[in-house]
């Protein structure tokens, strides 16, 4: 007979409370910040918490607060390892005030998006960071009407007033057209992404400021739609090559564009940048990486990621019973110059 395994009993609030000599109400206000409790007592709690390896009962603790303290974050494609980034950000920051997350990918389709954010909602999330395919308004509708928490990150829709932590895309392409424009590049291909994402409908907007402030004539048949993919890039340049349409300089909608833009450019014979120059967008660590290095515009995406997620905690932490319109909240780009352009 084999003689049986002590069982280590999960250290309670009772347990701190004893040792510490206080009640079980001083304890969890010293444990929780509140200010009614010395600093000594509070300091003396902390000491015993620690030296017990005290851990909060968080099942317990959402019943008492009607709270899960769990985020939903719904990505547009976890390939990307902008999005990665993006939700590194959200993670750290949430941890930091307590918090776990449950990660999903939409895969830029609306159905597994629908299909994400309602299993979210049943599983009683606190709130949801979504960065949205836009191929519909149904799912922000629908949070809307369930009164969750949400913010919009990287994308957001005109006309929906709702909370949202974005890039300045149409800044960002401005930039980027402009740099090609000073390198005395006059025929610029731009590969847009689908034209139903907001940060496609900004870029163009970008791309042809920067034209326009040069006095080159904007031409819709330098401008192709891709699927934001490095096979949306290979296909696109391909496509334009076929069509015998001229061209000295390619701008993209994302650095993954562009890996498929090079790709095809290669396969054609094309150097870069001595026959073609090549720009990105997100600035993702690949793109400084590849060969040559991508010129690209940088978007501080971790950074991204923890200001929507500060805005969504915020909002979870609001005493009032309607969800704050905390509006857009937009961050600058960043042009880096390397040796695609």
């Amino acid at each position: 007979m084999q003689p049986s395994k002590a069982r280590t009993r999960r250290v309670t609030l009772r347990d701190v409370a004893r040792a510490a000599g206080v009640s079980i109400n001083t304890a969890s206000r010293a444990l929780n910040g509140k200010p009614d409790v010395s600093e000594a007592t509070r300091a003396r709690v902390q000491a015993v918490a620690a030296q017990l390896d005290y851990r909060p009962n968080q099942v317990a603790r959402g019943l008492r607060q009607q709270k899960t303290a769990t985020l939903g974050v719904v990505v547009a494609d976890l390939a990307n390892p902008f999005f990665a980034e993006v939700a590194e950000g959200i993670e750290r920051t949430a941890a930091t005030e307590g918090y776990s997350i449950i990660l999903a990918n939409s895969e830029e389709n609306q159905h597994r998006e629908e299909q994400a954010v309602r299993t979210l909602v049943e599983r009683q999330v606190d709130g949801i960071l979504i960065t949205p395919t836009q191929q519909s308004e149904a799912t922000v509708r629908y949070l809307m009407q369930r009164h969750v928490p949400f913010v919009l990150v990287a994308r957001y829709f005109e006309g929906l007033d709702v909370p949202a932590v974005v890039n300045d895309d149409r800044e960002g392409a401005r930039l980027g057209v402009e740099h090609l424009i000073t390198q005395g590049h006059r025929e610029i291909l731009f590969l847009n992404g689908p034209p139903y994402n907001s940060s496609a409908k900004l870029r163009l907007r970008g791309y042809q400021d920067a034209l326009e402030a040069a006095g080159i004539p904007f031409r819709p048949s330098l401008v192709i739609n891709t699927d934001a993919r490095s096979s949306g890039g290979y296909a696109a340049i391909q496509q334009a090559l076929a069509s015998g349409v001229r061209f000295t300089a390619v701008a993209c909608f994302s650095d993954y564009v562009s890996f498929g833009a090079i790709r095809a450019l290669r396969q054609a014979k094309l150097r870069i940048p001595e026959d073609v120059a090549v720009i990105g967008y997100d600035d993702i660590d690949l793109a400084a990486i590849v060969e040559p290095a991508l010129t690209t515009v940088h978007i501080a995406k971790t950074r991204l990621g923890q200001v929507a997620a500060h805005m969504l905690l915020g909002m979870i932490g609001s005493s009032s019973t309607d969800q704050p319109q905390v509006g857009l909240t937009v961050l600058p780009p960043q042009l880096v110059i390397r040796e695609s352009s």
